[in-house]
């Protein structure tokens, strides 16, 4: 199984979008023992766990990102903070061939540049319109994304990983709190399905 996952969590402000990838950081050291560089521009109203170093200073993080290998790497707010400039390209393909884990989290399709998009293995979605699922369903190549991504409950995710079919997944607190596994087909019982 390949443990390496480039995956954008998108939705928008209380859908627990940062939460789910403060779980996903503590599942790469729980279960990889795996480091995280983290750029959070608001440090202190998320608990990231022990492995995590946190900056709100983004050219600390990109010489972090430069000058390390091997972590999990997590953008938060990139909506806010450079997904969509060109110059952080460079910064991107540096996560990309030296990091096996990489989260972006953002508001939504337009938080991200194409290149970038096109490079994910995964992305987490909290409810969509119509109009952002369709275009995360062309980018993931499931139409299956249209219907699924405009029907979800509070805190519910549709997770879609390529060439895996898409599932509604919900975490519990505590299950964030002790650690994610983001895993291909063979990860049902690491999360509670409902297939709507």
């Amino acid at each position: 199984m390949n443990d390496k996952f480039r995956i954008a969590i998108i939705g928008g402000s209380e859908d627990g979008k940062t939460f789910l990838a403060t779980g996903l950081v503590r599942g790469q050291w729980r279960f990889h023992r795996r480091r995280a560089i983290v750029f959070d521009p608001w440090p202190g109203e998320n608990d990231w766990g022990k492995s995590a170093w946190v900056t709100d200073d983004f050219e600390k993080f990109r010489r972090a990102v430069e000058g390390t290998r091997d972590c999990c790497v997590v953008w938060d707010e990139g909506t806010h903070t450079g997904g969509r400039d060109r110059e952080n390209i460079k910064l991107f393909t540096a996560i990309r061939h030296t990091h096996p884990a990489f989260y972006f989290v953002g508001h939504s399709y337009a938080a991200m540049l194409p290149l970038m998009r096109g490079s994910l293995t995964g992305v987490f979605m909290a409810t969509r319109d119509p109009d952002d699922a369709a275009e995360w369903a062309k980018v993931m190549v499931d139409e299956t994304i249209r219907e699924k991504a405009v029907r979800l409950g509070k805190y519910e995710f549709l997770y879609k990983r390529k060439h895996e079919p898409a599932r509604v997944v919900k975490y519990t607190p505590a299950e964030i709190m002790a650690g994610i596994r983001v895993r291909d087909a063979s990860w049902r019982a690491l999360a509670r399905i409902d297939v709507h």
